[in-house]
C-alpha cells in the first residue's frame, strides 16, 4: 500500500467513526456545553469539517473551499469569513445549525476528498500547496488533519459520555468499520 492510499484509508475510517458517533443526537445534545465557555458538539463538528475543507481544497489542484463554493456559510447562517479561530469569545456566538446541516457539510467535504485522493500522486506529498505556509508540505497538512480529526472525535465522544453515562462508542468502531475499503 502506498502512502496516499494509507492516508486516505485512515481519513475514511475517521470520517465513518465521527459520523456514527454523531448519529441520533438531538439538537439539545448538539448544543449542550459542559461549562459555559466550553465547546459543544455542534461547534466541534463545524470546526473539524471547516479545517478539513481548507486542507482538501489546497490539494491538487487548489480550489475554493466548499464553505465558499457551495455556500455552506449560508446554511450555517454565518458570514463567509466566520470569526477567527483564535477569537474564543467570538466563536461562542456562532450559530449552530441542525445536525442534518452539520453532517451534510461533513459529508460534502468527505465526498470532495474522495474525488481528490485517487488523483494525488505520492510524489506530491513533499510539495507545498499552501503559499501562506511555505514550510508546510502536503504530507504535513494531511498528518495534521488526521490527528486533528481524531482529537476532536475524542472530544465529541467525551461530551456524549457526559450527557449520557450509558452511551458507548458505536458498535464496531473499535475496529475497521464495515464498508471501509
Amino acid at each position: 500500500m502506498d502512502a496516499v492510499t494509507f492516508i486516505w484509508d485512515t481519513l475514511r475510517q475517521v470520517h465513518l467513526r465521527l459520523s456514527e458517533t454523531c448519529q441520533g443526537l438531538t439538537q439539545d445534545e448538539v448544543l449542550w456545553r459542559p461549562l459555559p465557555y466550553a465547546n459543544n458538539i455542534g461547534f466541534i463538528l463545524w470546526h473539524v469539517t471547516r479545517a478539513e475543507d481548507n486542507v482538501i481544497s489546497n490539494l491538487s489542484p487548489p480550489e475554493p473551499a466548499l464553505w465558499v463554493s457551495q455556500r455552506w456559510y449560508e446554511k450555517f447562517k454565518q458570514p463567509v469569513e466566520a470569526p477567527d479561530p483564535g477569537d474564543r469569545m467570538g466563536l461562542q456566538g456562532l450559530s449552530i445549525p441542525s445536525l442534518d446541516v452539520l453532517l451534510g457539510y461533513s459529508e460534502a467535504v468527505h465526498e470532495k476528498a474522495q474525488s481528490v485522493f485517487p488523483a494525488l500522486p505520492v510524489e506530491t506529498l513533499d510539495e507545498c500547496r499552501d503559499p501562506n505556509r511555505p514550510q508546510r508540505t502536503v504530507a504535513m497538512a494531511l498528518r495534521h488533519l488526521i490527528t486533528h480529526k481524531n482529537n476532536h472525535h475524542g472530544q465529541i465522544d467525551y461530551i456524549r459520555g457526559l450527557q449520557d453515562q450509558t452511551w458507548d462508542l458505536p458498535p464496531g468502531t473499535g475496529i475497521v468499520l464495515p464498508g471501509a475499503k
